[in-house]
Parts: C-alpha cells; sequence; structure tokens
C-alpha cells in the first residue's frame, strides 16, 4: 500500500472517529456505572417532581468566563459547574413541561450580575477583582427560594439540594419542631464572653431549619407550645414533672418524636475534665442522660451507666483500636427503613443499647445494629481503660446491640396517676383548663442511644474557600438524624436522596488485618509486662532484704535480676517489632494485590483480545 494511501485511510477513520464521537454525544442517552446512581435521578425525586401542579422557574446564574486562578482550580471550578447543569437538565425533562430553565451568565457590570445579587445569590471574590456565581433561584407564583452558592464540597448533594428547593418552593408553612436538649445546639443570641464574635448553630440545627420552624424548650419549662408537629428531644437532663407529663400527652396524641439519650457523652465528659483540670469548684456537667420514666413505661430496657464496644467495627485512632468508638456502615443498618437505608458511615460514640422487654406490647424496629461480637463496657472503665485494654476485656453473649430503634404501637401513658401536682408557689396563680388526659394512643417515637452525633466535632468540617466557608461531611451522621426527623415530621419525597453519593468507602480486610493484629499485640505485650511487673516486685524484694542487712555494694542476686529485667524489656520490645512487622506484611501483601490488579488488568484484557483476534483471523485464512 502506498504511503499516500495509508495517509488518506489513517485521515479517513480519524473523520469517521469525530463523526461517530459528536452522533453519540448528541444521543440523549446515559449510563450510570456508579455505585450508588449518584449521577441518575431517584424516584423520590422523580415522585417530588410529579406533584409539581404550577409552572416552577428556575434561574441558574453560573460564570463560565473564569480568570485569575490557577488551571487546576478553574478546571475544578467549571467541572463542578458542568456538573450541576447536567442535574437541573435531569429535572428540567422529569418535571415534564413544568420547570422552565433559564441559564444566566452574570458578567461584571451587567444587569444580569445585579439581578443574581439582588435575588440573594451570592458572588465569590477573585484576586482581580470580579465574581464567581454559581447559584439558583427557584420561583414558583409568588413563592421564592434561593440556593446562593452551591457548595463543590458537596457534590453528593447537588440533587437533594435541588429536590428541597423545589419542595421548600411550593411549601406554603413549615412544620413547626420543638427541640429540648442539654446540648449547645443553638447558639445563645449574645457572645459568651464579651469581645468575642457570635458562635454559631450546630449545622444540625441549620439543617433542620430549613424544613421546619424550630422552637428551643427550655428544660425548666413547665409546659410544650401547644402548636407542635413534633418534638425532638436530645440528652434530657432535669425536665420538670409537668413537661414530662405533656411530652407523655404529646407521645400519646399520635405526633411524631426523636429521642435521643447517651450513657457517656463524650462533649460533657472533656468539660468534666476541663473543670476538674482548671474550673475547680464548678459543678460537673451530667455525662450520662436516660429517659427512664417513659421507658419503663414503653417496655425498653436501657442501662445509662453501660456503652457499648464491638472490634469487627471498631474505629482505629493512631494505630490504636477504640472498641466503643463505633463505625457503622451499610450491613449495620436496616435497609427496610427508608430514611436510613442509605447510610454508609455513621460514627457512634461511646453509645449505649436498646432491648424491648418480653412483656412490652409496642414493637421496636432495629435501624442501628452492631455485630454479634458486641459487648457492654461499664462507664467507669471508658474514663480509665486504654482502647488495647477494653478490647482484650470484650465478652460478647453472641447477640447484636440495637443501637437506634423506631418503637410503634399502642403507647400507654408513663402518668397513670394522673396529672402530676402543681407546686406549691404555683398552685396560688388562677387554674387553667387542660384537656382530658389521654392513657393510651398510636404513637411513633425514634430512639437512639447517643447523642454526640449531633455535634460538629464529629460530623462535619468547616473550611474556607475563597473567603466563603463551606462545609466537609465527614460522615452521615448529619444526614442520619436529619432524614429521620424529616421522615417523621416533614416531607417523605426528600428521604432517599440526601445520602446519594457521599459514602466513604474503607478497607473493611485492611481493618480487620489490623484489628485482629491489635488483639494479639495487646495481648502479649500485657504477657511481657505482667513478666516485667512481677520481677520489679523480686527486686524491690531484694533490695529490701539488702538495705536491711546493710550492704552497700549490690549482691549477685540484684544484678542478675537487674538483667532478667532488661532482657525482659528486649524481648518486649522484639516481639513488638515483630509483631508489627507481621501486621505490615499482610496488608502489604493485600496492597501489592489491588495495585498489580488495577494496573494489570488493562494490558492484560488487550493482549488477551488482540491473541484471540489473531486466532480468529489465522483460522478464517486457512
Amino acid at each position: 500500500m502506498k504511503i499516500a494511501t495509508k495517509t488518506h485511510a489513517t485521515v479517513l477513520v480519524l473523520i469517521n472517529f469525530l463523526l461517530l464521537h459528536y452522533v453519540v454525544s448528541s444521543i440523549p442517552l446515559r449510563f450510570d456505572l456508579t455505585a450508588e446512581n449518584t449521577f441518575t435521578l431517584s424516584d423520590s425525586t422523580k415522585t417530588l417532581l410529579e406533584k409539581v401542579e404550577d409552572p416552577i422557574r428556575f434561574d441558574f446564574y453560573r460564570t463560565e468566563t473564569i480568570e485569575g486562578l490557577s488551571p487546576q482550580i478553574k478546571m475544578h471550578i467549571l467541572n463542578f459547574g458542568d456538573r450541576v447543569e447536567q442535574m437541573l437538565r435531569q429535572f428540567d425533562r422529569a418535571a415534564d413541561g413544568k420547570i422552565v430553565l433559564n441559564g444566566i451568565e452574570p458578567k461584571p457590570d451587567t444587569p444580569e450580575e445585579e439581578n443574581a445579587i439582588a435575588a440573594g445569590v451570592h458572588g465569590q471574590g477573585l484576586p482581580n477583582g470580579d465574581s464567581i456565581f454559581l447559584g439558583l433561584v427557584i420561583s414558583q407564583g409568588d413563592s421564592e427560594h434561593v440556593i446562593p452558592f452551591f457548595d463543590w464540597n458537596k457534590e453528593g448533594f447537588i440533587e437533594y439540594d435541588l429536590a428541597k428547593a423545589v419542595f421548600e418552593a411550593q411549601q406554603l408553612a413549615k412544620p413547626k419542631l420543638g427541640l429540648i436538649t442539654s446540648l449547645p445546639l443553638k447558639a445563645p443570641p449574645y457572645p459568651t464572653m464579651p469581645g468575642q464574635p457570635a458562635q454559631e448553630d450546630q449545622y444540625v440545627i441549620s439543617s433542620l431549619e430549613s424544613s421546619f420552624n424550630i422552637e428551643l424548650i427550655e428544660a425548666s419549662a413547665t409546659e410544650l407550645p401547644k402548636d407542635l408537629d413534633m418534638l425532638a428531644i436530645i440528652h434530657p437532663i432535669g425536665l420538670s414533672e409537668s413537661l414530662l407529663f405533656d411530652i407523655d400527652q404529646l407521645a400519646l396524641s399520635g405526633k411524631p418524636m426523636f429521642v435521643a439519650v447517651d450513657p457517656s457523652s463524650l462533649f460533657f465528659r472533656s468539660q468534666q475534665q476541663q473543670n476538674q483540670m482548671g474550673m475547680m469548684g464548678q459543678p460537673n456537667p451530667n455525662t450520662s442522660s436516660d429517659f427512664q420514666r417513659f421507658f419503663s413505661a414503653w417496655g425498653i430496657e436501657y442501662t445509662a451507666s453501660e456503652a457499648v464496644g464491638d472490634p469487627n467495627i471498631a474505629m482505629i485512632q493512631q494505630g490504636s483500636v477504640q472498641p466503643a468508638w463505633l463505625t457503622l456502615g451499610k450491613e449495620n443498618v436496616s435497609e427496610d427503613f427508608l430514611p436510613a437505608s442509605d447510610l454508609n458511615s455513621v460514627w457512634l460514640l461511646e453509645a449505649g443499647s436498646l432491648k424491648l422487654s418480653e412483656s412490652s406490647e409496642l414493637t421496636l424496629e432495629p435501624i442501628l445494629q452492631t455485630t454479634d461480637e458486641a459487648s457492654a463496657i461499664p462507664g467507669m472503665m471508658l474514663q480509665f481503660a486504654q482502647g488495647g485494654t477494653l478490647l482484650n476485656q470484650l465478652e460478647s453473649d453472641g447477640e447484636k446491640k440495637t443501637i437506634a430503634g423506631l418503637l410503634q404501637g399502642e403507647f400507654t401513658t408513663a402518668f397513670p396517676q394522673g396529672t402530676p401536682q402543681a407546686p406549691a408557689e404555683e398552685e396560688a396563680t388562677e387554674p387553667v383548663e387542660k384537656p382530658e388526659q389521654l392513657y393510651t394512643g398510636q404513637g411513633n417515637v425514634f430512639i437512639i442511644a447517643d447523642t454526640d452525633w449531633s455535634l460538629d466535632q464529629f460530623s462535619i468540617q468547616r473550611q474556607n474557600f475563597l473567603g466563603m466557608t463551606t462545609i466537609q461531611p465527614i460522615n452521615d451522621n448529619l444526614t442520619m438524624g436529619t432524614n429521620i426527623i424529616e421522615f417523621l415530621g416533614g416531607s417523605k419525597d426528600l428521604i432517599g436522596i440526601r445520602s446519594k453519593g457521599t459514602e466513604n468507602r474503607g478497607f473493611d480486610r485492611v481493618q480487620a488485618i489490623e484489628i485482629e493484629a491489635q488483639k494479639q499485640y495487646q495481648i502479649k505485650l500485657q504477657e511481657v509486662e505482667d513478666r516485667i511487673s512481677q520481677m520489679n516486685q523480686e527486686i524491690q524484694t531484694i533490695v529490701s532484704q539488702q538495705q536491711g542487712a546493710g550492704m552497700i555494694v549490690a549482691s549477685p542476686e540484684l544484678s542478675d535480676a537487674l538483667q532478667k529485667l532488661q532482657e525482659n524489656q528486649a524481648a518486649l520490645r522484639t516481639e513488638r517489632r515483630l509483631i508489627r512487622r507481621e501486621l505490615r506484611k499482610d496488608i502489604d501483601a493485600l496492597k501489592w494485590k489491588l495495585v498489580s490488579l488495577n494496573v494489570g488488568y488493562a494490558p492484560i484484557g488487550l493482549a488477551l483480545f488482540g491473541l484471540l483476534f489473531y486466532r480468529m483471523r489465522k483460522q478464517k485464512a486457512l
């Protein structure tokens, strides 16, 4: 074949390839190969969009011309903008003509930029003085909802943010959520110290405020507000009898409740340690909480002085296993409970366990569970014992422990004797007519035996990017809490969207190897340390005998004992080094296999295909 012919053939092949690429890219056909279908609208979103009656207008403000940034950051912003725009177009197609999508580029010093700012879309400043816009205004009639700026650290939340904005744009009034808590979830209205900036609400509050009107109820309150649609109780401490009675009546009236108790609050325990170290005389905060009056009436068995440890799902911190710090994955979450079905990584720190007594007529659906190797840990041990020591003392009964569950059925009152008597100072006031007491009623109560999950320090990271504070979830803690609360008292169409694409896939095999090696390491280390302790006692005995005899020069017995002690210390270091070497050997071998598979499968597959193609051509030629 002539060179010119080969050149023409090569050009034609290239042209055909470009034309094929253009044709294929023009076909509205997409394949989502991600594990969680991150780029595909969920059924919940489609259901929500089917309920849209009046047309909704999407004004998407996006800056496409970006200057003054490094190529890496510029490419990241542009790619993320494409991701948001693709999701908007999917909403447009799924709404069947009920969504009008307008793409607007607010260039500097233009009416479009002024409209974006006036609508509440925030531009992020650049070093050259320009701003980047990436926000959305959703309007339906007189209702309007604004997403000021899409957070590129929450790419997996784009669908949920859009669906939630569509739902809220159609909502006439938000339901009212009562909140009783001893945790600082709601920031005080003024700085705690003069000259300090005002505190921020915990992010769980900010997330819920878009779906609920939240009313904070003090523990000292004597009654609940009358118009609550739902009640959340997190780490209840010191609630008054009259307030407890109102809570009882609300549960029996059928209104949903969310209850979180804790046998060992890490937040309050750290405050307790600070009080002991530098603030002597201050009262120690309550590190454990209970809901005993109601748990007894409902048939819930819960011990406020015991946490749960589980070696199979224990967190590893700086090479040490923390058996009471649990990471619950998909296998520990109920697949049938819609709000939790997509959770992938929930961190619960020193949580307790729940169990339904045999005499209870209610049903407790387990939502979060440990493995069958879990064991109870006394609360006092958590303060004084190290992770390895706790790990070796776990004694499992072979049953899974329920950490969170949904309690349903015919509830009975926790006040069978009637309304509690008011204090003497309140009796003088004019009596208020109250409705007749309820003694039974159908109810729904979600209970979780941990409260630290609700705090920012255990659930998110705040980052600063181009002068804007962004939120980076480190687990699914807040997803769990907000999903369940919204499920109980908000829109059920939003459930199933929240967790898409946010999973943090851990190396389960590596973690299992580390935990097993940690067990062996701690056992052998304890054996060596016991031998050293015994040798120290023998040395003390010999030294006492020597001092009693008035000897100045060390005796042969003391010299031999010291030499044995040094030999034991050397043996300890040798055993520790060998165990760590064995640990790394197994992990490195697994890593080498994975790398070899990832790097080699493509050329190996291509070689096999080439060999097969060659044999087929050869057979055809014969």
